[in-house]
């Protein structure tokens, strides 16, 4: 029973320090970044539209001043699921925010702690959950930032990590299936990290895999993969098919993402201030990790040992050189890396591999220290109490945190706002250039009665006149689909991106419907398959793990 005891005592401290990181926010408010609008421009409608009984929505009606966009159909909604139970829970977007970050943040670090363990003993494991929940880059994502979604994959990456270790080790079933619902809960939550996530999968099987088990263990991994990938289907195949019907990056390209100026330590970097920021969180992590680098030479050359830790210290270094210019010769040839837009955003990889690598290296540097106290060992506890420093002083002191009332007011008032011009149909043009007087059905001379007017679904009816083109108030995009007297009616963009449907001369009860094609059913089939054969997989252990957990009560009870 002591044993179980210790782990559980080591397991309730990774969480209270997860928690306790995050209570600023609990007694002070929700940090104001600037991208925390954007969020609730999105959460609101999508609970609106859930709550009446269409779990994945199509179309963002309400978004810009009610032409809408396709933001639904290309932005992962993994985050604003959990947001919107929080909500439901708790009954305030306010409280339920505040509960989504405490799970994420607990989430993060209890799946830190299952990768090092699985690489070594349970005190280092309870180590690197700490050292991950207190993060300088981690932390910022959250406090500074509001990269909210960003925030919400680095708490499912280390799962991702757990699970390819205990493959590449165990070579059980079982774990493919955990690989599988973490690698398809990246996909569903940030495209960003699913691609720097991927990478770093595959450089650290590629230092980690054993030869002898090489087959057994690239097919379980690929087994992960392919049922993480049909797993969330229902968005990736959307997103995949109807890329090229949105602005996207590609039209009017804004310099601001442009990889290429946004490295860090960089003289481009000065012209940035995210960057520039981005640079003070970069020297925080370098000081954050010099009690696991000082240790580094004596890993790769006991790598023999402990494969998987050699495997996460280099995936540590990698990610953070691609994070600099030196890098960039790479970033021109790795496909769909040039996306990801921010190089810095590699910071998010190098603190998670970072803290299973500073683990390992505190206990033999706080050795090292009381052994003899040498300069070195000086420099680099001063270091790194002055990156723990800057988290406190810097990311947590220097945020700007709303209280309630301000927050719902900002909830209130972000609904209808422009939204980013990605996400908007590629004949689509902004509010500055769109007609915004007209009525939500214009017909010229005839008269028009509006009698519902849903997200995804309107009817109006038209009097007898001259035959005419209709405008409706709304972005075109091909799935919006016209009828009337059970003809389908024809449709194109305007000049300013409004739907012109055509009408005959008679009078005509006209229904506009956003049709999903016949490949998103089979998407979500595909998906609803692929979560019920994760399920299957990893139930089938239960019954062994309930065996061994018996087993060592036995044991415990015996001593």
């Amino acid at each position: 029973m002591n044993l179980i005891r210790k782990a559980d005592r080591r397991l309730l401290i990774v969480t209270a320090v997860a928690i306790a990181v995050l209570l600023p926010i609990v007694f002070l408010g929700i940090p104001g970044g600037a991208d925390l609008p954007n969020h609730l421009r999105f959460v609101q409608p999508f609970y609106d539209s859930i709550h009446a009984g269409n779990w994945h929505p199509a179309w963002l009606a309400e978004s810009n001043d009610g032409f809408g966009d396709a933001r639904f159909r290309f932005y992962p909604p993994g985050l604003y699921y959990l947001w919107i139970a929080a909500r439901v829970l708790t009954g305030s977007w306010y409280t339920g925010g505040i509960v989504t970050f405490l799970i994420l943040s607990v989430a993060g670090a209890l799946g830190t702690y299952l990768w090092a363990r699985a690489l070594g003993a349970e005190r280092t494991a309870m180590w690197a959950g700490t050292l991950y929940a207190v993060a300088p880059f981690h932390l910022n994502e959250l406090y500074q930032a509001s990269l909210l979604s960003e925030y919400a994959a680095c708490a499912v990456l280390p799962f991702t990590f757990a699970f390819t270790e205990r493959i590449c080790r165990d070579r059980k079933v079982a774990d493919m299936a955990g690989l599988a619902a973490s690698f398809a809960l990246l996909f569903l939550t940030h495209l960003p990290m699913t691609v720097l996530g991927s990478l770093s999968l595959a450089i650290y099987v590629a230092l980690r895999i054993e030869r002898k088990e090489f087959l057994r263990s690239v097919t379980l991994l690929a087994g992960g993969v392919v049922l993480g990938l049909a797993a969330s289907a229902f968005f990736w195949t959307t997103m995949i098919a109807e890329l090229h019907w949105i602005k996207g990056n590609g039209a009017e390209p804004n310099p601001y993402y442009d990889y290429r100026l946004n490295f860090l330590f960089s003289p481009s970097a000065l012209a940035n201030r995210n960057t520039w920021y981005a640079n003070l969180v970069g020297l925080a992590m370098i000081a954050f990790l010099l009690p696991g680098l000082v240790f580094l030479r004596r890993i790769f050359r006991d790598r023999a040992s402990n494969r998987g830790l050699m495997a996460a210290s280099a995936v540590t270094v990698i990610s953070f050189i691609f994070a600099t210019p030196l890098s960039r010769p790479l970033w021109a040839v790795i496909p769909k890396l040039s996306e990801v837009q921010f190089p810095w955003r590699w910071l998010a990889i190098t603190s998670l591999c970072g803290s299973v690598l500073v683990a390992d290296g505190l206990p033999k540097w706080i050795a090292t220290l009381k052994m003899h106290i040498r300069p070195r060992e000086i420099a680099v506890a001063l270091a790194f109490v002055l990156s723990l420093a800057f988290v406190v002083s810097e990311v947590i002191i220097d945020c700007e945190y709303i209280n309630r009332a301000g927050f719902e007011k900002m909830a209130r008032e972000v609904r209808g706002a422009p939204s980013f011009k990605d996400w908007l149909p590629v004949s689509a043009r902004d509010l500055l250039h769109t007609d915004l007087k007209r009525d939500k059905v214009d017909a010229g001379s005839r008269a028009v009665t509006t009698e519902s007017w849903e997200s995804e679904r309107r009817q109006f009816k038209v009097a007898g006149g001259p035959e005419t083109e209709v405008r409706v108030r709304t972005y075109y995009y091909p799935l919006w689909q016209a009828t009337a007297n059970g003809q389908t009616l024809p449709t194109r963009a305007a000049e300013d991106g409004a739907i012109l449907i055509s009408l005959p001369a008679v009078a005509a009860d006209v229904t506009l419907t956003f049709q999903e094609p016949a490949r998103v059913r089979y998407a979500e089939l595909i998906s609803l398959l692929g979560w019920l054969a994760i399920g299957a997989v990893g139930v089938s252990r239960l019954p062994h793990l309930a065996r061994r957990q018996a087993h060592l009560l036995i044991l415990a009870n015996s001593r």
